[in-house]
């Protein structure tokens, strides 16, 4: 072997032995400034209508190189729910729909974790809402994993790891007692997220 060769081997084994212990299974929380849970449905076959949640906790355990490893949990504020229109936000938060006081948090806990790619997966877990709890599969991409993109130029962001993802799911709103106004209201939900995690100090 050439002196270049062993040099680009060494090289290699430092960069990846750098990467895995940067890359370790950490614990993260959720950026709620940066994350958003939406939904919509079809109203009246006329047009789509959504909704999203500002209130938003959750945690993740994740590493880049072992993804089925992880596992994410979250929990929803009912009554952060808007819609934009007093309303339908009113309507929204009503026993008709999630029952907001009877119901304050909706909740989502992975069972298990398939990865289809180097950036796609499958995310499977219960959901549970209005008290009831359902199996959902969440159609995931990572988008990255690192220190913070403006850590060079805000000091707040300095040292700071974040993971970004992208997550989609149908579901039935009927499964969990919500059918109010089917089939005027459509009884299948979308489910689109964007979600920002910080790694733990």
């Amino acid at each position: 072997m050439t002196p270049s060769i062993r040099s680009l081997c060494a090289a290699l084994a430092l960069f990846c032995a750098a990467a895995g212990s940067d890359a370790r299974a950490d614990e993260w929380i959720v950026d709620k400034q940066h994350t958003e849970i939406r939904f919509s449905w079809d109203n009246l076959g006329l047009a789509r209508r959504s909704g999203r949640f500002l209130d938003i906790d959750g945690r993740l355990t994740f590493n880049p190189t072992e993804p089925e490893s992880g596992a994410v949990e979250v929990s929803i504020a009912t009554s952060s729910l808007t819609t934009g229109t007093r309303e339908w936000d009113d309507a929204m938060k009503s026993p008709d729909f999630f029952s907001a006081r009877a119901h304050p948090r909706i909740t989502f806990r992975s069972t298990g974790i398939t990865k289809l790619s180097e950036k796609t997966g499958e995310i499977n877990g219960e959901l549970t809402v209005l008290g009831v709890t359902r199996p959902v599969t969440l159609a995931a991409t990572w988008n990255f994993t690192g220190e913070h993109p403006l850590s060079a130029s805000n000091s707040t962001f300095q040292g700071r790891w974040v993971s970004g993802f992208t997550a989609s799911a149908k579901v039935m709103r009927s499964e969990f007692g919500l059918k109010r106004g089917i089939p005027l209201l459509s009884d299948e939900i979308r489910i689109d997220i964007d979600a920002v995690f910080l790694r733990k100090e």
